[in-house]
């Protein structure tokens, strides 16, 4: 299984969506800049997307809800033990409440691993990042670890993105000319 993400505007994003209505394709919304993101079997319709094979996954994403991809970008000499750690891992934040699904990422054409979680919300994903089952789950993350640990493996510093499958509503300002 492959997943292709392409970016773009959320107006954009849905107009692909509604092209390809026959592929399992998500606009995710992230305010200025919206993700399309394609499960398939085979290859995407996108021209130029990120590019990943579905190396490890629990679950199926579900139309509704709230995503985070967290993009790891390894030093290609430590592609494989990256990938091993990670599918060796017993994730615990499959047992944490608001917990949908995952996947984790093998980049097809890059260096850059992708964690894809789906939450029923935005506060169940914040409550398990204050817990200490995040610190172990994502220690690739962690802070305070010894620099040359990151520095062995990461190429630069891991970050997570924040998505919704609901379009993100922009604040209407008011005239006060009115």
């Amino acid at each position: 299984m492959y997943v292709y993400l392409a970016t773009g505007t959320s107006d954009f994003m849905e107009i692909l969506q509604k092209k390809y209505k026959k592929e399992t394709m998500t606009v995710l919304y992230g305010g200025q800049q919206s993700l399309l993101m394609h499960v398939t079997e085979g290859k995407t319709k996108f021209a130029t997307p990120q590019s990943f094979e579905v190396v490890k996954s629990l679950n199926e994403f579900e139309p509704n809800g709230f995503y985070t991809i967290t993009y790891i970008d390894i030093f290609v000499d430590s592609l494989t033990s990256f990938e091993g750690r990670m599918q060796a891992k017993n994730f615990q934040f499959i047992n944490e409440p608001g917990f949908i699904a995952y996947k984790l990422l093998k980049p097809t054409k890059s260096s850059v691993f992708a964690i894809i979680q789906q939450w029923t919300g935005a506060n169940s994903y914040e409550a398990w990042k204050m817990s200490a089952s995040y610190k172990t789950d994502f220690d690739f993350m962690d802070e305070h670890a010894p620099i040359d640990r990151h520095t062995t493996i990461s190429a630069v510093a891991p970050y997570t993105k924040m998505y919704s499958t609901a379009p993100v509503e922009e604040e209407i300002e008011e005239d006060d000319h009115l």
